[in-house]
């Protein structure tokens, strides 16, 4: 039976402070408090080691707060240091949540650096619900980067252009509804939009004029600029006035969301090529599902990263990616309607969500691989959203269920909720309908690289297809 050093360590910007406990929850030196640099982990390591030797421990763990990034450089230092190489080593980069839910079980504890370390050497010492050990990780850490900067730039590009879209209403009131462009934001409606102060102006340009400039800003590429022309006009003669005062700050505003707009657009582009140079370098087979690109198949690899952290088991990733529901029972009552719990991991959440909507969308021919209930409330004329199924003995779907349960006949895109880009009752306001049906069997891929990560039975093929859209794969 082993022996460990339970260290908590309080992470900061500036500091680190550091909390030493036993496996009895007893403090084995006074707590102290180092910079947060290359120096001051040095302090620490040598301080770790030293308390060890006089402890006789035999091994360490130690857990932080994954606070922004300031933990990062901190363990992976510890992680490669030759000095704790001697002994057996884990480190955890504990959800702040955690150590905050389990601070609530002490009594009229203050709020200070020195206390939380202890909570968190404390939490430690509990030992349940711990995170994967950390370990350094230079081939899918990298890439994990790229792909939640990728994140962040589209949620900041659906921002502004729902704030230009909100500021367009004030220029031309009817521009959204009638939609003279297919594409809002495309060269020729922002040339539209910037080049005329008004579109009083544009209705008192000469017909063919109007259609030239169309043509030219579209480079001969609408089918009938005519037609173009004609709702633009409409557009403009049902349109409120624009008012001369508001016409500068407006157009300002406009044009700078526009070209901030083009720039993010430009920025995401040159992004998704980076990251699927980096991709190449990872053998993977996710883009061989049809409607699955580079993209969306990078953001769930870095986010998974090895399968060996979580011992090959699809119900630990579902679990991960927060797609588990709660169950609730009591005495003979079972609730049929529970909520998504949504703790885990929102960036792999985002694209499971996001791969699986473009896999619906790119191939319709998938849909006659889902159960009718889907196909139906994937309809454009579906009044609610599916809800996932859960079966008669209250067997949530996702990181609670063994490999023997069965597969929902309506989980499909309920999983699309989850996703921040969705909009739509959530999927325990949904009513569910039918009854659990056989699971299905996928095939086996054809040439699967003989790789741990590709595993077949714990593949992310399977993970994406079944465990987070039910569709079943078939290969190409």
């Amino acid at each position: 039976m082993t022996r460990p050093l339970l260290v908590g360590v309080d992470v900061h910007r500036a500091t680190n402070t550091v909390a030493l406990l036993d496996s009895e929850g007893r403090e084995v030196a006074p707590r102290f408090t180092v910079p947060n640099n290359r120096p001051g982990t040095e302090t620490f390591i040598h301080k770790v080691a030293q308390q060890v030797l006089a402890g006789n421990f035999d091994a360490i763990h130690i857990a932080a707060e994954a606070t922004g990034w300031y933990w990062y450089y901190f363990f992976r230092m510890l992680d490669q240091h030759s000095l704790l190489a001697q002994w057996p080593l884990a480190l955890y980069p504990l959800n702040p949540r955690l150590t905050a839910n389990f601070k609530k079980t002490y009594t009229d504890l203050d709020h200070t650096d020195t206390i939380d370390a202890f909570v968190i050497a404390d939490r430690l010492r509990l030992g349940r619900d711990l995170p994967p050990p950390f370990h350094t990780d230079d081939r899918y850490f990298p890439l994990r980067l790229l792909t939640r900067y990728r994140r962040h730039l589209v949620h900041t590009l659906a921002r502004e252009k729902a704030y230009c879209v909100a500021y367009l209403y004030f220029k031309a009131s009817e521009y959204t509804h009638l939609k003279p462009f297919s594409n809002l934001f495309g060269a020729t409606s922002r040339a539209v939009l910037q080049e005329f102060a008004s579109l009083e102006e544009v209705a008192a340009l000469p017909f063919t004029d109007l259609m030239a400039f169309i043509d030219q800003k579209g480079r001969g590429r609408f089918p009938n600029p005519e037609q173009n022309a004609r709702t633009l006009l409409q557009v403009a003669h049902d349109s409120y006035p624009f008012p001369e005062a508001l016409q500068e700050p407006i157009n300002l505003i406009l044009g700078s969301s526009l070209r901030l707009i083009a720039g993010l657009e430009t920025h995401i582009k040159r992004l998704d090529a980076t990251i699927a140079h980096h991709l190449q370098s990872i053998p993977q087979t996710l883009e061989t599902i049809p409607g699955l690109g580079p993209t969306f198949a990078a953001g769930i690899i870095a986010e998974i990263g090895d399968l060996a952290r979580f011992n090959y088991n699809q119900a630990k990733v579902a679990k991960y990616a927060g797609f588990k529901w709660r169950r609730h029972q009591s005495a003979t009552y079972l609730a049929e309607e529970t909520r998504l719990t949504r703790t885990g991991n929102p960036h792999l959440r985002y694209y499971f969500c996001e791969a699986a909507n473009s896999v619906r969308t790119a191939h319709p021919r998938i849909c006659g691989l889902l159960p009718a209930q889907v196909q139906r409330s994937a309809h454009p004329s579906a009044q609610t959203r599916p809800r996932a199924h859960r079966t008669q003995t209250g067997t949530p779907r996702g990181a609670a269920a063994d490999d023997s349960r069965t597969v929902p006949t309506q989980e499909g895109l309920s999983h699309l909720n989850a996703c921040p880009t969705q909009k739509g009752p959530s999927p325990s306001r949904v009513r569910c309908q039918g009854t659990p049906t056989a699971r299905p069997t996928a095939p086996r891929p054809p040439n699967l690289p003989e790789n741990p990560f590709f595993k077949f039975d714990m593949s992310p093929h399977r993970f994406l297809f079944k465990e987070v859209t039910g569709i079943r794969y078939q290969p190409r």
